[in-house]
């Protein structure tokens, strides 16, 4: 009996699903849709049509109603272009900016960037970018503290410097390059420099130098970096050049008046050298420019006539032994100094070796140890350029003197990574023609303070 009553209630639960929905199973026969929400410009609406034999209905989206653009009097833009907009979303033609000419905001200086705007011709978008054109690089400088030096004796029997005995030179407080300029800062200074001569405008090399990573003459040191060498290949001329070009860029009173009347280009260079020119030293200037030869070798000297490197022959070297004086090849200077003698290794050889495949070339500025006042090379390297021209060195008293009025010859300093030990000396006075482009003649620079 109780399996007879389950059927019974499985077949009355049927008979009920059979009455849902359609009561005849069919296609659906739809009416005409009526709209149950209106669409706009903004909004969809919908829409819904009902089968006119079992009543399902039926619902669908009515799309957003068609507008006629109404763009925007003012123009919209980006860093891309400008265009009209209208409300909807909808752009008028697009165009790419006309970019007008760049107006610095600030400008970049030695250890800063700075930013320059252009304007665009037809929408007024502003355009800004970085300003890297005046980025330089700058020596290091080191102050040296002013002195009145009485000339004596010294050790030195035939160069003995400008501090003569019978002598008497008074020099202001100034400072001085605590390296020689290196191949980098001068290429960052004389960027795009050009001189007129003769109605011509010439362009100067910023990459004089004889001594590259390329060269198959000349060594680029393991370890060294090539724009930290020092700058040669570069004439007096061109020094005093680059010394008012970075006056200029630092905003300071260039501290000479020069006027070029020859240049010449290096061999295999695309820029020129300047080989001839005029040139005054500005009183009272604060610019840069080559040390005076006494400033220079009051430098090398340690700056302390108490001191007792002053004596010595060589700068920071320790030693100031006479015997020292006349040779050619000295261990004493592989502390401080590149000669000829130890030009491959940094340790003095038996033979001079700079003459030797492997063993050309100038190094690194820094390698060496420095003098009393942390300035290195001032022994070895590269000669140094100084302003005045070769004269003799009179007796009397002088204040920051800069040497004869004229001259054939101006004072280079210091000795070569070619030199021999005595051609090194602080007090070893020798000259040159200031065209000269050599491979060993290089310069640091000075200013008074």
């Amino acid at each position: 009996m109780k399996k007879i009553k389950w059927i019974a209630m499985i077949l009355i639960v049927a008979s009920i699903f059979s009455f849902v929905g359609c009561k005849n199973p069919h296609e659906h026969t739809f009416g005409n849709w009526t709209t149950t929400k209106e669409a706009t410009v903004d909004t969809t609406g919908s829409k819904e049509r009902i089968c006119t034999e079992c009543g399902y209905k039926e619902t669908a989206e009515i799309a957003k109603l068609a507008h006629e653009h109404k763009f925007a009097d003012e123009w919209t833009s980006d860093e891309t272009g400008h265009w009209y907009a209208c409300k909807c979303g909808e752009k008028s033609e697009f165009d790419a900016h006309t970019l007008g000419e760049y107006v610095s905001n600030n400008d970049a200086t030695t250890s800063a960037d700075g930013t320059k705007t252009s304007e665009c011709t037809v929408c007024g978008y502003k355009n800004t970018v970085v300003d890297e054109g005046t980025m330089i690089l700058i020596p290091n400088m080191e102050e040296v503290k002013g002195a009145t030096i009485t000339g004596a004796p010294y050790l030195e029997k035939d160069n003995i410097g400008v501090f003569i005995e019978g002598r008497t030179v008074t020099l202001s407080d100034f400072y001085i390059g605590k390296y020689e300029v290196t191949q980098e800062e001068y290429t960052s200074v004389m960027e795009n420099q050009k001189v007129t001569v003769d109605g011509n405008e010439y362009i100067l090399e910023t990459d004089p130098n004889l001594c590259t990573e390329t060269s198959t003459t000349y060594t680029l040191f393991e370890g060294e970096e090539q724009g930290k060498r020092p700058v040669e290949g570069v004439t007096w001329y061109d020094a005093v050049w680059y010394c008012n070009v970075l006056s200029e860029k630092e905003g300071l009173d260039p501290a000479y008046i020069i006027d070029v009347t020859k240049v010449e280009k290096g061999t295999g260079k695309t820029g020129y050298n300047i080989t001839g020119a005029t040139v005054t030293l500005i009183g009272g200037s604060k610019g840069y420019r080559l040390p005076t030869e006494a400033e220079w070798e009051f430098a090398a000297r340690g700056g302390d006539t108490a001191a007792d490197d002053w004596n010595y022959m060589f700068s920071g070297a320790v030693t100031a032994e006479e015997s020292l004086y006349a040779k050619p090849r000295l261990v004493e200077l592989d502390a401080i100094a590149w000669y000829g003698y130890n030009n491959r290794t940094g340790e003095t050889e038996d033979s001079q070796v700079s003459n030797k495949a492997g063993a050309k070339g100038t190094h690194q500025v820094g390698k060496k140890a420095p003098n009393r006042l942390g300035l290195y090379d001032m022994t070895g390297n590269v000669y140094e350029y100084c302003y005045d021209w070769d004269g003799t060195i009179n007796t009397g008293s002088e204040t920051n003197p800069i040497g004869a009025e004229t001259g054939e010859y101006r004072i280079i300093r210091g000795g070569t990574w070619k030199s021999y030990a005595y051609d090194t000396t602080v007090s070893n006075r020798s000259s040159y023609n200031p065209k000269a482009r050599f491979d060993y003649f290089g310069f640091r620079v000075a200013r008074s303070k």
